[in-house]
């Protein structure tokens, strides 16, 4: 079976060592226990006219640095016993777009939330502090400093969404969903890692996977690290280090779920293969897990056909 990077019989049983440093535990306990401090103040504006099935509120929460971050959060129009809950996660530069986009999950049965990307291309801002430059884009801020990163405050942004959405009513906090693509799936694998309260996840063609590979193998937004190493090779060996408390790699070992879905695009250059496989193959032991692999799909990956297919796997775990 074809794969821009190697043969699938190859990447299942595809397991790297992990690149978690000692502290690696610690380092997110830490910024846990600092996120918990800081006020939530959730809030959900009710956005009448919007789809005539379905309560649309237009969603806020504060992150651990006070950002103020957006979302969308939809529910039938009626709700007479808590229902499940999907909390999805958005692709690189995107934004939270319009309330429809969350319709299928409606149509599921289920409530949905969509959380905005802090400083990308939605409503929610972003604050950063760094010591140092970085190139264009998002992903080389802070990367010489764990506590500076621009991915840290985000990750802890999914842990707070989800926090979010188990105060409505509406939601049943013990059948919590996240999902996401591309950038998205990073941010669901690392929800799942940092979150008690995620019974399933379901990442499409994870980003921010075994760094060091993907470096190695891919163009598209990765570049914008190695532009920063070309520029600066003095640092590569401390941007690794940032880098690897932040590899999904790493963080999909603490996952807590029960259940996770994946799905991998065997032509993917901007996640390969052998990386979405690299969290894929770290989940714990106990996790009922599946993979669904689009042989000759891309960055894509299984498009609307997996999306149909996840909207039934989320019917059914989460039942």
């Amino acid at each position: 079976m074809a794969s821009v990077d190697m043969p699938l019989e190859k990447l299942v049983d595809y397991r790297p060592e992990p690149t978690a440093r000692p502290d690696f535990d610690a380092f997110w306990c830490a910024a846990l226990a600092e996120s918990g401090k800081a006020p939530l103040n959730a809030t959900f504006t009710p956005v009448p006219d919007i789809l005539p099935l379905a309560r649309v509120y237009d969603a806020a929460f504060d992150g651990a640095d006070g950002v103020r971050v957006r979302g969308w959060f939809l529910t039938p129009r009626e709700v007479p016993k808590p229902l499940p809950a999907v909390v999805q996660f958005i692709g690189y530069t995107g934004g939270r777009d319009y309330p429809h986009a969350l319709a299928a999950h409606v149509l599921n049965g289920f409530c949905a939330f969509i959380m905005d990307s802090r400083g990308q291309g939605g409503a929610t801002g972003q604050r950063l502090s760094t010591t140092h430059g970085g190139a264009r884009g998002f992903i080389t801020h802070g990367i010489l400093d764990r506590e500076e990163y621009y991915y840290r405050n985000f990750y802890l942004d999914t842990v707070r969404a989800v926090e979010a959405v188990r105060t409505r009513e509406e939601v049943d906090g013990e059948r919590i969903a996240a999902i996401g693509g591309s950038q998205g799936g990073a941010l669901t694998i690392a929800c799942a890692g940092l979150s008690t309260h995620v019974r399933a996840m379901a990442p499409d063609v994870p980003w921010l996977s075994h760094f060091r590979r993907a470096l190695d193998l891919t163009t598209g937004p990765y570049e914008e690290i190695t532009d920063f190493l070309k520029r600066f090779p003095e640092q590569i060996e401390q941007a690794f280090e940032t880098l690897s408390y932040f590899d999904n790699m790493n963080l999909a070992r603490r996952a807590s779920v029960t259940h996770a879905y994946y799905s991998v695009g065997l032509w993917d250059a901007v996640c390969p293969p052998s990386t979405v496989y690299a969290s894929y193959n770290h989940l714990p032991a106990g996790v009922k897990k599946a993979i669904e692999v689009y042989p000759y799909n891309g960055h894509e990956g299984g498009g609307a056909l997996h999306q149909q297919r996840k909207l039934k796997w989320l019917r059914e775990v989460l039942a």
